[in-house]
């Protein structure tokens, strides 16, 4: 599931900053291509802010996309969204779409780690960093789902350390993100 609803306001453009290109596509382009090219069984992008848009500048590949009418809420509003698209599931990965360095291999390994542990909620980790992508098991998507306003899934993911686990990220820069238009133009350059 990657998490591609909100506005970017921080970004400071009318436009949004997941359509900012990055590398030669738009910024939310690698999340997809990620997650189309991983072992992930299905793929689906949350949407909010300038869907229309994001919708005609971005190719899909193999995931679908569905909106979330209350993204002004905050991140919660999304997972919980994208979580009803997957409520049959074993387990969900959440990406973020303003990571452009989250490969496939990343994805692949957080299903490899929850293969051996299915109880695990596993995250990507690159040395004393860890975030998104996470993969959760069905058993936590109710509690999921009572997330409310800006609060994300680390909230909830970071007191449980008993089934936390790791997988290393492929790439050392995977938690950089584009949150200004210098973070755009540093990765570009």
């Amino acid at each position: 599931m990657i998490l591609a609803a909100g506005a970017g306001r921080r970004f400071g453009q009318a436009r949004n900053k997941l359509l900012t290109a990055v590398r030669g596509k738009p910024l939310v382009q690698h999340a997809i291509d990620a997650a189309a090219a991983s072992h992930a069984m299905g793929c689906t992008v949350v949407t909010g802010a300038n869907r229309a848009d994001m919708l005609a500048c971005v190719e899909l590949r193999r995931c679908c996309a569905v909106e979330n009418a209350f993204w002004q809420e905050g991140i919660a509003a999304s997972i919980r969204t994208g979580l009803a698209c997957h409520r049959d599931d074993d387990a969900c990965i959440f990406l973020v779409g303003d990571q452009p360095f989250v490969q496939s291999t990343d994805i692949d390994r957080l299903i490899a780690a929850f293969m051996h542990d299915r109880n695990a909620i596993v995250a990507l980790r690159a040395a004393q960093v860890w975030g998104t992508p996470v993969l959760f098991p069905r058993r936590d998507f109710a509690a999921l789902s009572r997330l409310r306003g800006d609060c994300g899934a680390k909230r909830y993911a970071a007191p449980q350390k008993k089934r936390l686990r790791f997988v290393t990220a492929a790439n050392e820069d995977a938690f950089a993100d584009v949150d200004s238009r210098a973070d755009a133009q540093t990765l570009n350059s």
